[in-house]
């Protein structure tokens, strides 16, 4: 068991990630991590980049959090952030094991159909988890 996930369960979330990455057209790189930053699953993008991503997108939804509680905004559900060359979208799996997913899109993509493919996939993960 790595990152409080047993292997069969990883392997359930990478199936997931790679359906979302490979469904939805213009997703460069998607990685699901843990709260802690570490890499459960990774579709696409660099070899060995996948790590990175995670501890960066734990520490900017940790941030995006504070903002929310600072603003009284309740509970964090996306962070979404352009660029002149792509996109990117973050948010939380409420899963057992609290879970992040991120997506870096090329630009033309639409922000509501990555959205909208991304909280589909954070269900999915999340029913799976729970093992319903």
């Amino acid at each position: 068991m790595i990152d409080g996930l047993p292997a069969q369960q990883r392997d359930l979330v990478q199936a997931h990630l790679q359906a979302f990455a490979s469904e939805v057209g213009g997703v460069r790189s998607a990685v699901v991590a843990s709260v802690d930053g570490f890499a459960i699953a990774v579709a696409n993008g660099a070899p060995g980049s996948g790590e990175r991503l995670a501890a960066m997108t734990s520490s900017m939804l940790a941030l995006a959090a504070a903002v929310g509680r600072e603003l009284a905004l309740g509970e964090l559900e996306s962070l979404m952030a352009e660029a002149s060359a792509g996109k990117v979208l973050m948010l939380a799996i409420p899963a057992p094991v609290p879970l992040l997913l991120m997506a870096a899109c090329e630009r033309r993509i639409l922000t509501g159909n990555v959205l909208w493919a991304a909280r589909a996939c954070s269900r999915r993960i999340a029913d799976d988890l729970r093992g319903t």
